[in-house]
């Protein structure tokens, strides 16, 4: 296969380092890896030593001999997270997509926006598209305001103050004032709403999804053109997919605090201090 222009040797090498562990040699000596490898020992030994600072690799005092470290294991549980998140949604989403006859569409908390990563299409002739791997901005769409209202206060403070918010339609908020007051609200309720912000003919509903840390995993959206999603048509579908949120959330461990679905205001303004 023909090398892409991006590759770079250098973090092949450590990838390569990484590879040479498994259930039946969870640890190495420098020695092993060097042989392994191919590679001369001080130039292994560069990539391990950066590798035990970073929590990659960890190395015992006492043998000498390297194992991999929590942080891969961190990362690990992120990966089976987002597995888990896709395979306990999916009789939700169904479900919902029955219920409503609209897309419904799952999202997962990104540090760039909301990703969509699951979707079920209307089957309606007239209804809203949803691309899997598009992320939705944080100001426009039901989907990213709610990811954002439920950030660690912190997360959430720090994204207001730096993104230059994209206008989509007249009725998009670019202020970050008003974006503030919008998400107040939306932690409130428990729920985003989005008509024509994103897509002037388009309307939705979004509710949050938490993890076993109370932290915002994604979120469980409803989409369809304004004239269906009528006020006589919202209530019950914002309890659909409120509904289905709660459902998503106990299957990745999710445990009430005792006042209701989702964190406290207090929760998520404490959390990451």
């Amino acid at each position: 296969m023909e090398r892409s222009p991006y590759f770079l040797e250098s973090v092949d090498r450590v990838m390569k380092v990484l590879d040479c562990f498994d259930a039946g040699c969870a640890e190495l000596r420098l020695t092993d890896l060097s042989v392994r490898l191919g590679m001369p020992k001080p130039q292994v030994l560069r990539i391990a030593t950066t590798l035990v600072i970073g929590g990659y690799l960890e190395r015992d005092r006492q043998t000498k001999r390297y194992r991999l470290g929590l942080r891969l294991f961190q990362l690990g549980m992120l990966v089976r997270q987002q597995m888990n998140l896709s395979r306990i949604a999916d009789p939700v989403l169904r479900h919902l997509a029955t219920r409503t006859d609209e897309t419904v569409a799952l999202f997962r908390a990104d540090a760039t926006g909301a990703i969509c990563v699951e979707v079920i299409e209307s089957p309606k002739g007239l209804r809203i598209f949803a691309q899997i791997g598009r992320t939705m901005p944080w100001n426009a769409g039901a989907a990213g305001k709610v990811i954002l209202a439920h950030l660690p206060e912190p997360e959430r403070e720090a994204i207001l103050e730096a993104d230059q918010f994209e206008q989509f339609t007249p009725d998009t908020v670019t202020a970050p004032d008003h974006l503030r007051r919008m998400l107040d609200e939306v932690r409130a309720a428990g729920y985003a709403q989005s008509a024509g912000d994103l897509d002037p003919d388009a309307s939705g509903v979004s509710a949050p999804i938490f993890d076993a840390n109370h932290r915002v995993a994604g979120a469980l959206s409803v989409g369809g053109p304004r004239s269906r999603m009528t006020d006589a048509a919202l209530p019950a579908m914002i309890e659909l997919v409120r509904q289905g949120a709660a459902d998503v959330s106990r299957g990745l461990g999710y445990e009430s605090n005792g006042n209701g679905y989702g964190p406290t205001p207090a929760d998520v303004v404490g959390a990451g201090n």
